[in-house]
């Protein structure tokens, strides 16, 4: 509070100083309170095990060590953002996305088969080059040639891609990638043909697809390369180019393609994170010199390290993508958990109701408490203040007794 002196001139030429008392708004007395272990794992709700807890233990303080000077400053936000960025970390069960993928993974909330992100089919199509140069390490672990008797044919890797390519086999590709175990399935048998090359009804050979574990550089390699139509704007070079698995998900937030770690690195490099002495770093850089394990090796990796998951967090709900023109931070400050989600991974949108869940946990009295934050400003707020407290009280009142009986209490004073 305090004032301001203007100065007014009238029609007859004559001036008077007026001064006029300033009301700051009021701040709530939580809002400045640290996170704790506590409140997150009254967000995530149920049992939370031993892997969770050490998760959460790397992370938080730099959650609080940062969160005055990046948007976590109001209990609004910290409700929001521990709600996103527990459905985005898988309830703090992994700082990476996750590479082992199932044939048919299903979504555990809903009951429903999970597609695969990107270019992947759901019917056969014909195996190219692409598919046979990033899974060449694999091949003889996918595929089974068999003769005309049933006896396995010993092929090198190689040599099942030569036969794949010059046969023309059709197979739905997300087969080959991920985690299959639905049993040996014939994909052509392979005819003799006769000098003017047409088919005998000998057989040659038989090509079959094995069960087999995932191959995860391969697997996100194609699920985030560009394709016709793609809205996602990664920004990832072709399956080949191995950016998909480069620049996969990491961090609290899942940071995903190669531009956003651009835009994380040129952020960073920019501002001051509190005790960071690490220096400038470029989190795009890579180091692949071409097999599996020198792709491990670029500085991607780090942004899944706990200092760096946690800035990569906070950059992108202050500057990542916006929805309605406003960044996550700005949708939390006005408690819209749906376009907070939106902003947060618009293509989710499978999962918006979960987000809602983990932010309704979060508001509740024993995490964040929302209805406190909203009880201490309408009791000490300005006008317009608790104007926007008591519509909170409204909005709530048919799912949160404390809301119901505050909003009572106003409109008995009333």
């Amino acid at each position: 509070m305090g004032k301001n002196t203007f100065r007014i001139s009238f029609d007859d030429g004559t001036t008077k100083s007026v001064s006029v008392e300033i009301v700051d708004d009021y701040v709530c007395k939580y809002c400045d309170d640290e996170i704790t272990l506590d409140q997150i794992k009254k967000t995530i709700g149920g049992t939370v095990g031993s892997n969770q807890i050490t998760n959460i233990n790397k992370v938080l303080p730099f959650i609080n060590k940062y969160r005055k000077d990046f948007g976590l400053d109001t209990c609004l936000k910290k409700a929001h953002f521990l709600a996103q960025i527990t459905h985005e970390s898988d309830k703090f069960n992994s700082l990476e996305e996750y590479e082992r993928w199932n044939y048919r993974s299903e979504n555990k909330a809903t009951g429903k088969i999970v597609s695969l992100p990107g270019v992947f089919s759901n019917t056969p199509i014909e195996f190219d080059e692409t598919m046979g140069e990033s899974l060449k390490e694999y091949l003889t672990e996918i595929f089974t040639i068999k003769d005309d008797k049933d006896k396995v044919l010993t092929k090198t890797n190689d040599e099942i891609k030569k036969l794949l390519l010059d046969n023309k086999v059709k197979v739905v590709d997300k087969k080959l990638y991920t985690n299959y175990q639905q049993g040996e399935e014939l994909l052509k048998e392979v005819k003799e043909k006769k000098e003017d090359g047409t088919e005998t009804e000998v057989i040659k050979f038989k090509i079959y697809l094995k069960s087999h574990s995932h191959f995860g550089i391969p697997l996100l390699s194609r699920m985030y390369a560009p394709y016709k139509g793609d809205r996602r704007g990664l920004g990832n070079g072709d399956e080949l180019s191995k950016d998909g698995w480069k620049y996969k998900g990491r961090g609290l937030k899942q940071l995903t393609g190669i531009d956003n770690y651009k835009n994380f690195t040129k952020y960073r490099n920019g501002v001051t994170f509190t005790d960071d002495t690490s220096g400038k770093i470029d989190f795009e850089k890579n180091d692949d010199l071409g097999s599996p394990q020198d792709a491990k090796k670029g500085n991607y990796v780090k942004v899944s390290e706990p200092m760096y998951a946690v800035q990569s967090a906070l950059w992108f709900w202050n500057k990542g993508s916006q929805k309605d023109n406003k960044y996550a931070v700005e949708h939390a400050e006005n408690d819209d958990v749906n376009l907070v989600s939106k902003a947060v991974n618009a293509f989710d949108t499978e999962n918006l109701a979960i987000r809602e869940g983990y932010y309704n946990n979060a508001r509740k009295k024993d995490a964040i408490d929302i209805v406190r934050h909203h009880t201490d400003i309408y009791d000490n707020g300005t006008d317009e203040q608790k104007k926007t407290s008591k519509a909170y009280f409204e909005k709530w009142k048919d799912k949160d007794d404390e809301a119901k009986k505050k909003l009572e209490e106003i409109n008995k004073a009333d």
